[in-house]
């Protein structure tokens, strides 16, 4: 059987890159750090080459669970489609990991989206993550993501940063509040007493 000119071996804490002919040791945490940041097969195998399994199983060897890195992605809304391309695999492998990891089919199913003006409305109105994320009825890591993809496509997010929470617990900070709420088509059926109780809990929690 013929060897791959391109391959990862592991040796001790290092990876070895084979190409062709040539090898290139690396530390394990290079690989780690890489994939853990850029959530992606795809950029990893820029700098790490090998097949698609080769670099799973290396992966796995080292300690990354590439399962669990799937499962994140299946509850942030991703299709199978985003991420093939992604991961830059076979949308039907995508799909037989989804079935396999217990998540339905979710054809057709949009990706949970806001406008990077609804975004920093939020974040304005509530003052913290945790109150813009429930502000806009979505989760903290959905939020965080729509707040990361504003800033890197250049809005500005910070010219009217989030208040501290003191300033919040008065009326007039309930009031803008409930505007902000009704401008991202959130809920805004809370009493006074209950929308100060969210703002500081949610304070407390990102604290």
């Amino acid at each position: 059987m013929a060897v791959p000119r391109n391959y990862l071996a592991s040796s001790g804490d290092c990876i070895i890159i084979v190409s062709g002919e040539r090898g290139e040791r690396v530390h394990h945490a290079e690989l780690l750090e890489m994939m853990m940041r850029s959530r992606s097969l795809a950029e990893v195998r820029r700098r790490f080459h090998g097949s698609r399994s080769n670099l799973l199983k290396t992966l796995a060897h080292f300690g990354y669970d590439f399962d669990m890195l799937l499962r994140e992605q299946f509850q942030e809304g991703h299709r199978d489609a985003q991420l093939a391309r992604l991961h830059r695999v076979d949308q039907k492998w995508i799909a037989e990991k989804r079935r396999a990891l217990g998540f339905a089919s979710h054809k057709g199913r949009p990706r949970v989206e806001r406008s990077a003006e609804d975004v920093a409305q939020a974040l304005h109105a509530a003052g913290s993550f945790v109150g813009a994320a429930d502000l806009l009825s979505i989760n903290r890591k959905t939020f965080k993501r729509l707040h990361d993809e504003a800033l890197d496509c250049g809005f500005d997010m910070g010219s009217d940063r989030p208040r501290p929470a003191v300033e919040l617990t008065d009326a007039e900070g309930l009031v803008r509040a409930r505007s902000a709420a009704d401008r991202v088509g959130t809920k805004t059926g809370y009493s006074s007493h209950e929308m100060k109780t969210f703002f500081d809990d949610g304070w407390e929690a990102s604290s």
